[in-house]
């Protein structure tokens, strides 16, 4: 037994949520002496870790219809996590398989159709290669990865920056990004990352927090990015791993808990809602944070209710089916994600909406030839054509704004008061990690849990981002091409197209500009 155990009497422990924060902080106390008990509403464990069976004439597949893959550069916690629970002889990187991660979009109207994996794909419909459109797109994705870091680096440098309080919309207007890198770049791949719809109010999110995330996670690289993973077998392997060997009576599916109280001795009774109580000597909230706060509200204090009230979430459809129509139509673009925009000539981008589909066949290596099309659609904006549905699932995001990065910093305040410990991913930025490690971390503080791996923050190490040479000519060139060819381009079109939009409309108001 450690010494920092002995320093801890044993307690017992209920984790309230079998998320990936109520799975990892289980598997943390497994290893104290600790007595600890797991309450799940659903009939069964993961939350977005769902691996469900396809099945395609007599063969089947596991298929995460959630939390699919994840990357070795900003996964440091689970991937430790991975190789600890493995068969000793078996090395992660055995246990997992590499993936692709490419994100192409695809209007129905072959308004657009690219791939983010090589100039050819991208340009993989004929026409791109003489869209302004498409060409002004690349152009953005490459500014915004060079000059979006400056606002942090005024925050670090100053401890403010010109963007402080304002939103990723906000910048973006500022500084001119077109329509098509917002609407067809940024807009899908933050919500891929965040697995959230398209439509989701992205654009609302605080500047600086946007963009500290897309550095931290290696989204600001033009040409490098991580590489991804899937578990084989599906990601319900890693919950089997940690709930092997765990008491059965010591778990609760179907069993919601509607409130808990503090008795006159401190510790925490739970309310379920089948009328029954428990009592424990320390809980761990491991659920939504709107889900924590329902449970939390009638016995809150006022600064608990201030800073839980913030956090919000909202509930996502993911539809499992075969639907091609969801795939771009050639093949040379398919890719692990599409974003795709059913729209009309006559009818504004944004007003018909986007919805994301991950091509499981690439994602889990599920042999198409085998399976067919295995496709999991997010938010889908027209019903795939129902002979091709497998099953449908809703899951629960974190709403990120400024008050939730306000209550995010806030939190530490009461985290451990009462006897009550909050986890999960909307702690941080909402990723697979941040849940897993938000687990661990309240484990290891509050109840004196020893890890055998050090923790690591994913964001850490990542620095201040200097300046090479070859920045600084690239930032020369995107300043030049900017003024003379983009501002230019502006200026000398902008009164034809205004003309030509009320020639045809009656009114020019809302238009997308045409560079």
């Amino acid at each position: 037994m450690s010494l920092q155990l002995d320093r801890v009497p044993r307690k017992k422990v209920a984790i309230v949520g079998s998320g990936c924060a109520g799975i990892a902080a289980l598997w943390a106390l497994n290893r104290t002496h600790h007595d600890a008990y797991l309450f799940e509403a659903a009939n069964r464990l993961g939350g977005h870790t769902n691996t469900v069976e396809w099945r395609q004439s007599k063969f089947k597949a596991m298929v995460d219809t959630g939390f699919a893959v994840f990357n070795t550069a900003t996964y440091p916690n689970f991937i430790k996590f991975l190789e600890r629970v493995n068969v000793p002889t078996l090395k992660v990187n055995e246990r997992t398989r590499p993936t692709e991660m490419v994100l192409d979009a695809s209007p129905d109207d072959s308004i657009l159709q690219w791939a983010w994996a090589s100039l050819k794909a991208m340009l993989g419909q004929g026409g791109n290669l003489f869209s302004l459109r498409t060409w002004r797109l690349i152009f953005d994705i490459v500014r915004f990865n060079q000059f979006a870091v400056d606002l942090l680096r005024e925050d670090d440098v100053y401890g403010s920056s010109t963007m402080s309080g304002k939103t990723i919309g906000d910048y973006l207007y500022r500084e001119g990004y077109s329509d098509a890198f917002r609407d067809d770049y940024l807009i899908p791949l933050m919500a891929s990352v965040w697995c959230t719809s398209p439509d989701g109010g992205i654009l609302d999110l605080p500047a600086l927090a946007f963009v500290r995330f897309m550095r931290n996670h290696h989204l600001l690289s033009t040409m490098a990015e991580p590489g991804w993973r899937s578990l084989e077998g599906g990601a319900q392997s890693y919950i089997d791993a940690v709930m092997r060997g765990f008491p059965p009576n010591h778990l609760f599916l179907n069993t919601p808990v509607k409130h808990l109280t503090n008795d006159k001795n401190g510790r925490v009774r739970l309310h379920l809602e089948n009328g029954k109580t428990e009592v424990f000597d320390h809980v761990i909230l491991a659920t939504h944070g709107d889900e924590a706060y329902q449970i939390i509200e009638p016995s809150a204090t006022e600064e608990e209710k201030a800073i839980m009230s913030a956090f919000k979430s909202v509930e996502h459809t993911c539809v499992l089916h075969s639907d091609i129509s969801y795939k771009p139509r050639r093949r040379d673009a398919w890719s692990s994600l599409n974003s795709i925009s059913f729209s009309s000539p006559w009818v504004h981008r944004d007003v018909a909406g986007k919805s994301l589909t991950y091509n499981m066949n690439i994602l889990q290596h599920i042999p198409r030839r085998t399976f067919g099309d295995v496709l999991v659609t997010l938010n889908p904006i027209r019903q795939p054509r129902p002979e091709t549905v497998q099953g449908r699932y809703s899951y629960a995001h974190p709403v990120y704004d400024s008050a939730t990065v306000r209550a995010q910093k806030a939190l530490p305040r009461i985290q451990n008061t009462r006897g009550i410990s909050y986890a999960g991913a909307w702690t941080r930025y909402g990723s697979h990690e941040d849940g897993f490690t938000s687990g661990l971390c309240v484990a290891k503080a509050h109840l004196g849990a020893r890890l055998p791996f050090e923790l690591v923050d994913s964001a850490s190490g990542q620095g201040e981002h200097k300046l090479g040479l070859l920045d600084l000519f690239l930032r020369a060139i995107i300043l030049l091409i900017q003024v003379f060819v983009i501002d230019f381009c502006g200026r000398v079109l902008k009164g034809s197209k205004v003309k030509s939009l009320i020639h045809a409309n009656g009114n020019a108001n809302g238009k997308k500009s045409y560079c």
